[in-house]
């Protein structure tokens, strides 16, 4: 429970700072309200107790119910309109990984926009899959038919903030293809790295292996080798970054959230 988490985590701080404050006015010799801080951190570290005891839980949003827990209900994906069964799909598969691709036209206009329909499904070779789809006028997304240009790609994933979230919603939105998001949204390039985003967490390198047809979609699948990836200094790779993600059908949140567990192998 995320939430019970981050309570106990702030109550735990709430001792520590109670611990600091009565180290210092005991040094300084004001012992008058030495007392009552130390009730307070008795009365948190008890409540730390309850919370921990799950003797709180009901103050907590309820967790995800599961199916054998009462009845449950069988939904036909097929038969649901193409709106229904994007927000079923969305909801339930998420959240996903949002990076902003960028790419280069034959003309050399820079394109960018947001994806979350990707994995990395390959670590040797690297590869990275993502499925671009045509628009409402059947029209192959600027993204796609630069890669059948140019055969490059830059995935830009990005560190959690307003002003980004506000960046992707700016991106999404279609403009002519002779215009550069770039320069419509103020996006400043990495010196010497035209499609990597200044204000990325990191960014990734990928060269078109291959396209595929998916069966009866109006989307094909691009299989991207990935070639380099750009990090920050001093950057922790064996921990997983904290990067924009899209939870829902129009939700941007941040991953990863302050529940883990840690298992003997990887997945």
């Amino acid at each position: 429970m995320e939430g019970k988490t981050h309570v106990i985590s702030f109550l735990k701080k709430c001792i520590e700072y109670a611990d600091a404050s009565i180290e210092r006015k005991t040094k300084r010799g004001e012992i008058e309200d030495i007392h009552k801080w130390e009730a307070y951190r008795d009365y948190t570290a008890h409540a730390i107790m309850e919370v921990e005891a799950g003797e709180l839980d009901r103050w907590f949003p309820a967790q995800q119910k599961q199916l054998g827990q009462g009845e449950h209900q069988t939904i036909d994906l097929e038969a649901l309109t193409h709106d229904m069964r994007s927000l079923w799909l969305t909801n339930l598969v998420s959240p996903r990984p949002l990076a902003l691709i960028a790419t280069l036209s034959e003309e050399g206009v820079p394109n960018v926009a947001p994806y979350t329909s990707m994995s990395v499904v390959s670590n040797s070779p690297p590869l990275a899959i993502v499925s671009l789809s045509a628009d409402r006028n059947d029209r192959w997304r600027d993204t796609l038919l630069n890669l059948r240009q140019t055969k490059q790609a830059v995935l830009n994933f990005l560190p959690i903030s307003n002003h980004l979230a506000s960046v992707v919603e700016q991106t999404a939105q279609p403009i002519d293809s002779s215009k550069s998001e770039w320069e419509e949204f103020g996006l400043e390039p990495l010196e010497g790295n035209e499609l990597v985003m200044k204000d990325a967490a990191f960014a990734m390198f990928g060269e078109v292996e291959k396209e595929i047809d998916l069966p009866e979609a109006k989307a094909k699948l691009v299989v991207l080798r990935l070639t380099k990836a750009i990090i920050p200094g001093q950057f922790d790779g064996s921990e997983p970054a904290h990067i924009l993600c899209q939870h829902g059908l129009n939700r941007l949140m941040a991953t990863p959230t302050a529940w883990h567990y840690n298992i003997d192998r990887s997945v």
